[in-house]
């Protein structure tokens, strides 16, 4: 009888193993198969990361979940969705678009003075937001590991440094 009950309990134990429904919703590869020999292939890039945004005052404002994504293949675009400087900013989608970037192997960058961000605005699609350009802007994407920063000048509400660091995911369907 000992026996029997113990054969079940292993049973049950390996049935339960076995069905693991809760799997994780992304996963995050070892390689990047977007970038071939410093150029982009045409497949997005999705990025999870940190976004951390320094105010002129020292204020400190960072978002654990951000999520950047890269689209191009001449040129890049970047993503920023969801995207806040601050906690009291509403989120945004945001992008840099028409970016002539630099790679190789499997790395790609770029970097300039001064970007003018095109904000997505309902009814009215991608808007150019001169009023917010970004300066200093410097991306790079090494392997699965994405780069960003830049600052911000927002009209009435404050001078912001914005420092991102992400990983490539997949998301499993």
């Amino acid at each position: 009888m000992l026996k029997k009950l113990c054969f079940c309990l292993a049973a049950l134990c390996a049935l339960a193993a076995c069905n693991d429904d809760k799997e994780d919703p992304i996963r995050y590869p070892e390689t990047n198969e977007c970038i071939e020999n410093g150029q982009l292939t045409g497949t997005n890039m999705h990025f999870l990361g940190t976004a951390t945004s320094t105010d002129s005052r020292g204020n400190v404002f960072t978002d654990t979940e951000a999520r950047f994504e890269t689209a191009g293949l001449a040129t890049m675009m970047l993503y920023m969705h969801q995207t806040r400087f601050s906690a009291a900013m509403p989120a945004m989608e945001m992008r840099m678009p028409h970016l002539a970037y630099t790679g190789s192997g499997k790395t790609v960058a770029f970097s300039a003075g001064r970007v003018v961000p095109e904000l997505s605005v309902k009814n009215l699609g991608w808007q150019p937001m001169e009023a917010y350009a970004l300066t200093d802007v410097d991306i790079r994407i090494e392997g699965v590991r994405c780069s960003v920063r830049f600052t911000c000048d927002v009209p009435r509400v404050g001078l912001y440094t914005v420092e991102y660091e992400g990983r490539l995911f997949v998301e499993n369907n």
